[in-house]
């Protein structure tokens, strides 16, 4: 289950990511708009997704619990610092949302979550 919750949040940060992504490389056209107008919602939704998932690694598997942090210590610290930036940036997002002009300041923070996701996977 940890896993799947894992793969499931990985999934949602991607497609969260994806009309920065399609805009980038020039394949965006003017019909997509689901991942524009649904973005905050995915990005929410990975972010439950993923504290379920953190959750979980740190609370149990087969009786591991706390104890599992001596084996797995570097995937723990990449990810309680991996979610602490998606919760900044998704906070960040929010104070900004429906503001003339919109400020942008939760975008440059993303570049660090996908290096930190990268490096915890």
């Amino acid at each position: 289950m940890i896993e799947f919750l894992g793969w499931l949040g990985f999934t949602l940060l991607v497609s969260t990511l994806m009309p920065f992504l399609l805009r980038r490389l020039k394949f965006w056209r003017k019909g997509l708009t689901f991942w524009v107008r649904y973005h905050h919602h995915l990005a929410l939704a990975c972010l439950a997704v993923l504290t379920l998932h953190g959750l979980e690694a740190l609370n149990g598997r087969r009786g591991w619990g706390w104890g599992a942090r001596v084996h797995y210590q570097n995937e723990i610290i990449s990810g309680i610092l991996a979610w602490l930036v998606l919760l900044v940036v998704s906070v960040l997002a929010l104070s900004a949302f429906r503001q003339i002009p919109f400020k942008r300041n939760h975008c440059w923070l993303v570049g660090l979550l996908v290096l930190l996701v990268l490096y915890h996977v």
